[in-house]
């Protein structure tokens, strides 16, 4: 496959733009064209990326490394494919399956490479886990492709896989059947009724059995005793169902071989066959009498007439179901039923045999279909059960939830549902591997088994996620199983030699009183455990109405907020800073502001932690750093003296790879001199020291100036104070409100960073007392309501106009 100029146009087609990210890379390794997934994907606009090359995206990735492998790959092959890595222009880490063709020219010369790329994050992010699950389903399909015929279909019926039974059975390729439905084998034999039946049982998510005779491409007819599993999706309804059958066309070809046996040689006939035959009627006791017992799976199992009487006349037998199937038929009914006996299951068939209207004797037929009941004992419990841990799943847990629901409709007995979150096992699994990971899943499945016993079922949900359902508990002892687990769960696991911790965060909900259904109750425990993790983790919370409410407004926030920029509903105040020695303004600190469209004015201290805590603030931390800093040189070209602009930055921020090359790029943008940018950060994001000092010295050699926020609040050491590369400390509000009591503080801040030639910044002045102290001990700054109040744009401009422009 390949592409020449003169047929290609960069937008391609439809389906290619709407469905893949594209790009195209001329032979340097620039990129000379982007469609808008590719952007949407990467955060960068369009003129960000023409002109850049790949590295931009993955820096470890060299452009001349990948241009040298294309050149070799092309030379043979005409397609090269490979799954890459690529950081976004926010550090977001993705997975692309990338699809690279050669562009030729109308002579042939080779100008570009076409690149259409599709996320796949999500499943490489699983990828381990789903492991096991292709063994497991390689074990399994070798088992069913031994044992049985095997047919998968879609939702709506359509064939998506058959083995080679399927095939050799009904005569058509594996390509002939593929994409079709099962009407192409459909004989006429059974009314549509009969099928209609058949799908209302499996897409309510039941599994139908039942006898099917098929036609084959060469115009056999062919009988398959036919079990159909459901699998069940997240939202409940089947996404594909599973056949497994046995041919039974021998058997029912025993079945019409009999009447003509009967009259015949019948026991000659019969001792061939691989089933087994038998016939019984009523003796003169109105006993049932085995008469006849036949096949060569009855000499297998050393089975007589005498030992089928006994199982039939013995009261006491394991087997009532089989005793009340025969006299059934000795009512005249003919039926099929399951039968186990030893370690085999036989699929039994009754014909009764009429003369005047009155049954003479039954005659039976057994099928051996052991290694079929094992495929599907198989197919069901991966169906209702997790592959790794072998706990009941997501099914299995709503079901029996579902039915304990049904049960206790009447009497509202209550029952509860823990749901269990492992605080921090995604950095086990990070530094550790997914191999460690998965064995520590395995371990806590089988202390939390150990720990609810018969009292109970544990099940898991997904990841790191369980749910334990206590039928029989009141709220009180419920609270004892939950502190329990968390105490246990707690104490170390041994994994390959390593001592490993972990905790549960635990969120719980009762029935009825926190919902009457499986899905709210889920949800609601999901809520309290969110609690849980919030109120410090290693801890249970019960679920509350206010709990969900204030659930129900972060995560309102939250999805307002992601579109907050785009709706250009977010925007800065400006709060002056005044020299104390000169009275001027000579700096103003940029604060977020949230004027909501419907809601008015939020809060930041209600959406600045939501943010920081789902990453949002990326994006927007570098809109409020490129919006200061362009208002500030809007300032200067004014014709305003320079002053200086303090920008918070959040601890993602500041941890980002790409925040020293987003702070360069700001100013380059936006013309600003470094001079005039102050990055303020807080003090608690100086603990990790060597990071922090690195980071430090790399704003201070752009020119940048740096401040320590709300200084006095947190714990940062003395010596590691002196070794930061910082220009500026600012004194806590809170010291300055509790003037009176705090005073000693706030002179040793002072005369600290004399002694370190920093100035100081004292933040929440709001009276003359406090500013003339402040004055006396030599504070180089101040901000405050005394002087103004955080002002929108337009007001600051004013501001400074009046100031300058009198």
């Amino acid at each position: 496959m390949s592409f020449h100029t003169s047929t290609f146009n960069p937008s391609l087609s439809t389906l290619f733009e709407e469905s893949f990210c594209l790009s195209l890379i001329d032979l340097h390794g620039r990129l000379t064209y982007v469609n808008q997934n590719f952007c949407e994907l990467t955060g960068y606009r369009k003129d960000e990326l023409i002109g850049s090359t790949l590295e931009l995206l993955n820096k470890e990735r060299l452009i001349a490394d990948t241009l040298n492998v294309l050149k070799e790959h092309f030379a043979v092959h005409k397609v090269y494919q490979e799954t890459v890595c690529i950081f976004s222009k926010y550090s977001q880490k993705y997975w692309l399956d990338v699809t690279i063709v050669p562009i030729y020219d109308p002579i042939g010369q080779l100008t570009h490479y076409l690149s259409l790329g599709i996320d796949i994050t999500d499943s490489k992010l699983v990828s381990h886990e789903f492991a096991k699950t292709r063994n497991d389903l390689h074990n399994f399909k070798y088992a069913l492709d031994e044992a049985a015929v095997v047919a998968i279909c879609n939702a709506q019926g359509v064939i998506t896989y058959v083995n080679d039974q399927f095939c050799q059975l009904s005569k058509y390729s594996r390509d002939e059947l593929i994409g079709n439905t099962h009407r192409v084998v459909n004989s006429g034999t059974h009314p549509i009724s009969f099928f209609k039946e058949m799908w209302r049982t499996i897409s309510s998510g039941r599994v139908w059995r039942g006898n099917i005779r098929n036609l084959s491409k060469l115009g056999d007819y062919y009988w398959v005793n036919t079990t159909i599993v459901p699998f069940i999706g997240l939202d409940g309804e089947p996404f594909q169902y599973i056949a497994i059958r046995q041919d039974v066309t021998s058997h029912k070809a025993a079945e019409s071989s009999l009447e003509i046996a009967l009259k015949n040689d019948f026991n000659t006939t019969v001792k061939n066959l691989q089933n087994a035959i038998f016939k019984y009627s009523f003796d003169e006791n109105k006993n049932i009498n085995i008469t006849l017992l036949e096949g060569k799976i009855v000499k297998k199992l050393g089975m007589t007439t005498d030992t089928l009487n006994q199982l039939a006349f013995n009261e006491d037998s394991d087997l009532p179901n089989f005793k009340r199937q025969l006299l059934e038929g000795l009512l005249g009914r003919s039926s099929q039923f399951e039968f186990e006996y030893m370690s085999y299951t036989f699929l039994v068939y009754l014909s009764p045999i009429l003369e005047e209207r009155r049954v003479v004797e039954v005659v039976g037929t057994a099928i051996d279909i052991s290694d079929r009941k094992k495929a599907e004992k198989l197919v069901e419990h991966m169906a209702f059960h997790d592959h790794l841990t072998g706990l009941p799943n997501r099914r299995l847990l709503k079901q029996t939830v579902e039915d304990l629901i049904d049960k206790r409709a009447k009497s509202n007995d209550p029952f509860a549902l823990l749901f269990i979150d492992l605080d921090r096992f995604k950095n086990i699994n990070d530094s550790m591997g997914h191999y460690v990971g998965d064995q520590l899943l395995k371990a806590v499945g089988e202390r939390l088994k150990l720990l609810v016993r018969q009292c109970g079922l544990v099940a898991r949900l997904s990841g790191d996620e369980f749910i334990i359902l206590c039928t029989s508990t009141t709220k009180v002892g419920v609270q004892l199983i939950a502190k329990r687990i968390v105490e246990e769960v707690s104490k170390s696991f041994l994994i390959n030699n390593l001592e490993i911790f972990i905790a549960p965060s635990i969120g719980i909900s009762m029935f009825p009183e926190d919902g009457k259904d499986y899905d709210t109750l889920i949800r609601n425990a999901d809520s309290a455990m969110y609690l849980a993790k919030q109120s410090g983790k290693s801890t249970y919370q019960f679920f509350t109405v206010e709990l969900y409410n204030d659930l129900m407004e972060r995560t309102l926030i939250e999805m307002e907020l992601r579109q907050a920029l785009t709706k250009e509903e977010l925007t800065l105040h400006y709060q002056p800073q005044l020299n104390f020695e000169t009275g001027e303004i000579n700096g103003v600190e940029a604060l977020l502001r949230w004027d909501h469209s419907s809601r008015g004015m939020i809060s930041p201290g209600k959406f600045i932690p939501i943010a920081e805590e789902t990453g949002i603030i990326l994006p927007i931390g570098l809109w409020v750093l490129e919006t200061a800093c362009k208002k500030a040189k809007e300032w200067q070209d004014f014709g305003y003296p320079p002053i200086q602009m303090s920008v918070n930055v959040s601890l993602r921020q500041f941890k980002s790879p790409t925040f020293i090359s987003d702070l360069k790029n700001t100013l380059l943008k936006t013309g600003l001199q470094p001079q005039y940018l102050n990055i303020e950060i807080t003090e608690s994001m100086t603990s990790d020291v060597d990071y922090c000092q690195r980071i430090l010295q790399e704003i201070r050699e752009i020119g940048v100036n740096t401040s320590i926020d709300d200084f006095g609040t947190g714990y940062s050491s003395l010596n590691h104070l002196s070794k930061f590369p910082i220009t500026h400390l600012k004194i806590d509000q809170s010291f300055i409100r509790e003037l009176s009591t705090n005073s000693v503080i706030v002179k040793a801040i002072i005369d600290l960073a004399k002694n370190l030639h920093l100035r100081v910044i004292a933040e929440g002045v709001e009276t003359e007392e406090q500013a003339e102290f402040l004055k006396a001990l030599k504070c180089d700054e101040a901000q405050g309501f005394l002087y103004s109040r955080p002002l929108p744009c337009h007001e600051i401009t004013n501001l400074l106009k009046s100031i300058y422009y009198k």
